[in-house]
């Protein structure tokens, strides 16, 4: 029969893919960790780790494991939570993590709604690759980002919404260059750039290196306010995304939003959270992010570039 604590301990190395992190999170040594996974594998009769690999690799039995595994976990642990609910009168406790420009516009909402369901909750907002560190190490629950951990079997994932990326240009510029390339901006303003350590910093700076242009770099910005703000004050000129736009309150009389000249790139915002341990709550979560967009940022969106609501879909 499996042991509960041994398990635990498997699903652990399984989502770091680190047997020194895991331990690292279990407050256990490392050969304590190595040991409770050799005698689960003795245990089930059957290899779950690939050791050969870096970073550590699930085999088709462990990967078989961490998928009904954890459920069986998640199961247990919402058992104990329950009990101790009843006995105490406690509402579930829920740490979810935001990037900033999804905390800004449809969290709060998100939040009220949750909040009106006995959920006590715990908000944390950063960049993607923070976030994605604090879920693989079980110090959040869910995270709404841009970069999500890439295993499937480990994390259930909802797609939020996705969003093309357009230019931002302080009004008078848009005035004099009513068509843009990307190389003319670069040779007569500077490029405001998000913080390069930041997941959208780095896809910008990915897409003007696959377009040939690498503008000096002279500024970057960690948030979308002070971004937008840089650009409304006639310090350069921005690639940006509609929800960031919400999010700074862009002002149209003093920024333009403009189609990227050529092809396109876009980012993806989505809802993770380990497979099988919160039920129905993440598709809940997804619809209501829906169902807020929809309501209250859509019209915001239109009202301020009408063309733009084209450049986002939620779902």
């Amino acid at each position: 029969m499996l042991d509960l604590k041994t398990l635990k301990v498997f699903i652990t190395v399984a989502d770091l893919a680190n047997m020194t992190a895991a331990a690292k999170r279990l407050g256990l040594s490392q050969s304590a960790v190595s040991q409770a996974i050799r005698q689960l594998e003795e245990s089930v009769g059957a290899v779950l780790i690939d050791r050969e690999r870096r970073p550590l690799t699930l085999t088709a039995a462990g990967a078989a494991l961490r998928l009904r595994g954890g459920a069986l976990v998640a199961e247990a642990e919402t058992l104990y939570k329950t009990v101790r609910e009843q006995a105490g009168g406690e509402a579930q406790v829920l740490r979810i993590g935001m990037v900033d420009s999804f905390a800004a516009t449809i969290g709060p909402a998100l939040i009220k709604r949750l909040l009106s369901s006995a959920v006590h909750l715990h908000v944390s907002s950063g960049l993607s690759p923070g976030l994605g560190d604090a879920l693989l190490e079980r110090r959040l629950d869910m995270i709404v980002t841009t970069d999500p951990p890439d295993s499937a079997v480990a994390f259930e994932r909802h797609r939020l919404l996705e969003e093309d990326y357009v230019l931002l240009l302080p009004k008078r510029l848009a005035d004099t260059e009513p068509k843009p390339t990307l190389a003319r901006l670069a040779t007569i303003a500077p490029l405001v750039r998000f913080n390069i350590d930041s997941h959208i910093g780095l896809q910008i700076e990915r897409y003007l290196r696959a377009e040939g242009v690498v503008p000096p770099h002279r500024l970057e910005i960690d948030t979308a306010e002070s971004l937008v703000a840089m650009v409304a004050a006639e310090i350069g000129w921005a690639l940006i995304t509609p929800l960031c736009l919400l999010q700074a309150r862009a002002d149209p009389v003093a920024v333009t939003p403009m189609a990227l000249p050529g092809a396109g790139f876009n980012r993806a915002l989505s809802l993770v959270s380990r497979r099988g341990e919160y039920g129905e709550l993440p598709g809940t979560i997804a619809a209501a992010t829906d169902e807020i967009f929809q309501a209250e940022w859509l019209p915001k969106l239109e009202r301020f570039a009408p063309w733009l609501a084209a450049k986002l879909a939620v779902g």
